[in-house]
């Protein structure tokens, strides 16, 4: 089982909203992909929170996972076009239900039952309560778990010291290089080294660094493998959001699946792209996903 925590919340773009949050996202993606998966969130007693609810139940996701907040609302993103190339900038709602999502029984019984990954966000962590929650979920589900962290740093939304408790927390990392130089600003180490020295005993056994057009760095205790994006790769980008959400499910998944680290780096930037190449960071057709069932499947 696979134990997502985070937010759940609505982008609203310019002419049409999209349920959205990166943990959601990545625990739609692995739903689609054959896994077991429990999302726990928060939402408000409202039309956004019923909708949510409603979207949640199609997807067969387990609707008890989700509290409802009768104090305050379901999270919001403002989504706004930021130049060109699809980009976008994002302004946070605060104070959302998400951010009083509670440790309550039900939660720790998932916990305890040893889920094979655990994952989590920043963002949840804005909050003395979201940080409490993270740290009482890592501790019931004990070191048999592997724990999967997404830095996704937005402004305003985090600490450095709650960046660091993150990072120590992770088995596996994932971040931009732009988060890199928040976590390891020093720029005149070269980006491999750099991440590479994010790799701790206690730490991260995997750092997994995105870079956009220009491809990604795996590195682990005992190998640096850079995958560039191949000159032939073209994708007609509707928009960015989500990309990295998907990028972050498909690494996942390949670890889970058994196939070579390589392979995967492959599969995810595959899958990012074809996740830009649609409106919003959700395929709204199941179909998106066959191609790429098949390959977990048969790329051992």
């Amino acid at each position: 089982m696979i134990l997502v925590l985070g937010e759940i919340l609505f982008d609203l773009f310019p002419a049409y909203k999209r349920i959205g949050g990166a943990p959601f996202n990545f625990a739609f993606h692995l739903k689609h992909l054959g896994f077991n998966v429990r999302f726990i969130s928060r939402v408000g007693d409202d039309d956004l929170g019923n909708e949510i609810l409603a979207f949640l139940n199609t997807h067969e996701f387990n609707t008890e996972d989700i509290q409802t907040d009768p104090v305050h609302p379901t999270g919001t993103v403002t989504v706004a076009p930021d130049g060109s190339g699809g980009s976008h900038s994002f302004c946070i709602a605060k104070g959302t239900a998400y951010d009083h999502i509670q440790f309550d029984q039900s939660l720790r019984d998932l916990c305890t039952s040893t889920p094979a990954l655990v994952y989590f966000g920043t963002l949840i962590q804005r909050t003395r309560n979201g940080r409490d929650l993270i740290r009482n979920c890592l501790a019931s589900a004990g070191p048999a778990s592997c724990i999967f962290c997404d830095l996704n740093l937005r402004p305003e939304c985090y600490t450095p010291e709650s960046v660091n408790k993150t990072v120590a927390a992770a088995d596996i990392l994932k971040l931009s290089q732009e988060e890199l130089d928040v976590v390891a600003p020093d720029l005149k180490i070269p980006l491999k080294s750099r991440a590479a020295g994010l790799i701790t005993e206690t730490g991260p056994d995997l750092v997994i660094l995105t870079r956009g057009e220009q491809g990604s760095i795996w590195a682990t205790r005992r190998h640096i493998r850079e995958h560039p994006v191949p000159d032939d790769s073209e994708v007609d980008i509707a928009d960015t959001v989500g990309a990295g959400d998907a990028y972050a499910a498909m690494s996942a998944a390949g670890r889970m699946a058994g196939l070579s680290d390589q392979k995967t780096m492959g599969l995810a930037r595959e899958f990012a792209g074809r996740i830009c190449g649609i409106k919003g960071a959700l395929p709204p057709d199941p179909s998106f996903y066959t191609e790429f069932l098949s390959r977990l499947s048969h790329e051992k």
